[in-house]
């Protein structure tokens, strides 16, 4: 992780100005690139993601949810989505994005998050074929993918065919739960 100090000279400079300069450092705090003058180390966390949860943000949004989360045994998403998800209905893990499609279409879709880390699918247009089927059979499903491939976080509509929003890996605890409400809110938007 590349850490970017917001007080130097340098940095002032090369910063956007006006409304992207915001989202410029909007985007940098999540994406756990920012420092301030207080943090001179590169080991140092950013915030304390003990306490982090997800009442930083919008907990009515999952309070009548159930999340689903695929990812391998003893993968990291179960801990750190039921650490920063406490209020949602409840959890369910799968081993598979089928398996999980499956028991979302056995309930009320509005009920249902997908958590999925998409690394599990060996092939990646395989993953998008099965992403693709996922969304035109519960287009009402929030789906959030995760890799350690992607680059940066997108919590826009970047890439609605397969996804909600999607999430670089390893995260931190705020970027998500910013993934999180930002699939859940994308996908209402979609469909108005």
């Amino acid at each position: 992780m590349s850490l970017i100090n917001i007080n130097t000279p340098a940095a002032k400079l090369n910063r956007p100005t006006g409304l992207r300069g915001l989202f410029y450092d909007i985007r940098s705090w999540v994406d756990g690139e920012v420092v301030t003058g207080n943090q001179l180390r590169d080991d140092q966390l950013l915030f304390d993601t003990e306490t982090a949860s997800f009442d930083l943000i919008a907990p009515e949004l999952i309070e009548d949810r159930t999340i689903y989360i695929v990812d391998q045994t003893g993968g990291t998403l179960y801990p750190k989505v039921s650490n920063v998800a406490a209020t949602a209905k409840s959890f369910e893990t799968f081993a598979s994005l089928e398996d999980a499609a499956e028991a979302a279409m056995d309930k009320s879709h509005d009920s249902v998050a997908l958590v999925l880390n998409i690394d599990l699918i060996v092939d990646m247009n395989d993953a998008v074929e099965q992403l693709i089927a996922v969304k035109l059979a519960l287009p009402d499903v929030p789906v959030i993918i995760c890799s350690r491939t992607f680059s940066k976080n997108n919590f826009s509509l970047q890439r609605r065919a397969i996804a909600d929003a999607s999430l670089r890996l390893p995260c931190t605890d705020v970027s998500l739960a910013l993934a999180i409400e930002s699939g859940i809110l994308n996908n209402k938007n979609r469909r108005i």
